[in-house]
């Protein structure tokens, strides 16, 4: 399980190609995943700079509520200078309807850059919900047998004579997970994760790396207001935690 909570894209204001009035390139940059960066046409960037004598490191690039096509192409690329002609970093970022990603080697570089061509998306613009720059953290192993469930927001009533009527809401993922074991380093992780976070700042998810067929990254917030720390009984520092998420959209 890997999880993109530090998004050091956001730090940095965006150089597209192009935005729709409305769309904004920055919308890429917003918690919401309904604010959209909306282009103008169908083979398009979205860079950052990471200043003069600056640089980003990264080992991981994510997409989020997108209308990207099967026939896209699409890169996260990397260079010391705003010249991509052969860019240091060029990984190709495998399509999928859902969240994409890409993992690759860790790489230092002071500009980063999406790019996106989609020559046949039969809406004429590209449209992205969220982006995503940054080093993954490796939780430690989960216990097996973990539930993926789904809630829906739908609220429903009962009349006096038992008929039923309600309002439709939105389905979510609400994935949570026991961890048995934990070292005490792995712990300042999670904890560093947790206070910038808490409960309120969604990150990404990957549950199954190995396996992106069986579930894409899930953009989600952790949805619990602590972490109920257990010291192992054994000998040494070990823990062990159990972590609830909820999809966020």
């Amino acid at each position: 399980m890997r999880i993109l909570w530090n998004n050091l894209l956001d730090d940095y204001a965006p150089l597209a190609s192009s935005e729709r009035t409305g769309f904004p390139a920055t919308n890429a940059q917003h918690v919401f995943l309904s604010r959209l960066w909306r282009t103008l046409a169908l083979d398009e960037y979205f860079t950052i700079d990471a200043g003069a004598g600056l640089t980003i490191t990264a080992d991981c690039a994510l997409i989020a509520a997108h209308n990207l096509t099967a026939g896209a192409t699409i890169h996260i690329q990397a260079h010391p200078t705003n010249d991509w002609g052969a860019p240091d970093l060029d990984e190709t970022i495998t399509w999928d309807a859902g969240n994409m990603v890409a993992y690759f080697a860790s790489t230092t570089k002071r500009f980063w850059r999406f790019q996106l061509a989609d020559a046949a998306n039969p809406d004429g613009y590209i449209e992205v919900g969220r982006l995503a720059v940054g080093t993954f953290l490796q939780m430690p192993p989960v216990e097996p047998g973990s539930a993926l469930p789904s809630v829906t927001t739908t609220v429903v009533s009962t009349s006096i004579t038992g008929q039923t009527y309600g309002d439709r809401g939105q389905m979510f993922l609400a994935p949570g997970f026991a961890f048995p074991i934990i070292t005490q380093t792995e712990r300042g992780y999670i904890e560093a994760m947790w206070r910038e976070v808490e409960q309120v700042t969604p990150v990404f998810l990957d549950i199954w790396e190995d396996s992106p067929t069986v579930q894409r990254p899930i953009y989600c917030r952790i949805d619990q207001d602590k972490l109920d720390w257990q010291k192992a009984p054994e000998a040494g520092l070990l823990w062990s935690v159990q972590i609830a998420f909820m999809e966020a959209k």
